[in-house]
């Protein structure tokens, strides 16, 4: 009878494994694309021969330099969150710190070819952000 109330080792072990998977799981999905926090800086109607333009200055909110993929799905909500009218659709992406009239960190530039998003490792020089 005593045998049958103790918890046998394996269960325990499978339990905690279960448990570290899921945690690591949360942790790797929260870094590998979720969307960002972020303040809209300034925003200039950039509309000129017929062509509406919209341009948006943003400063996301992070601790640590965000992986691309993350900046880009920040920038797709933007534009889905109301942009989509615009023929041409630019978001200057900037880290905490940086001065928003330089040149950005990230920029997201929405055409109706479709989304060209790119990096600009240049922009972290003489920043906090420079490795």
């Amino acid at each position: 009878m005593e045998e049958n109330t103790r918890k046998k080792p394996g269960y325990v072990s499978v339990i905690s494994f279960i448990f570290l998977v899921m945690v690591v799981a949360i942790v790797l999905w929260s870094r590998s694309g979720g969307v960002l926090g972020y303040m809209i800086i300034e925003t200039e109607d950039m509309s000129d021969a017929g062509t509406p333009r919209m341009v948006y200055r943003i400063v996301v909110e992070v601790e640590e330099i965000p992986i691309k993929e993350e900046l880009e799905k920040t920038a797709i909500q933007i534009w889905e969150d109301g942009n989509r009218n615009w023929k041409e659709f630019t978001v200057f992406m900037y880290l905490p710190d940086m001065d928003t009239k330089l040149v950005a960190y990230g920029v997201a530039e929405f055409r109706p070819e479709g989304l060209e998003f790119r990096i600009q490792e240049t922009a972290l020089h003489g920043t906090k952000w420079e490795s």
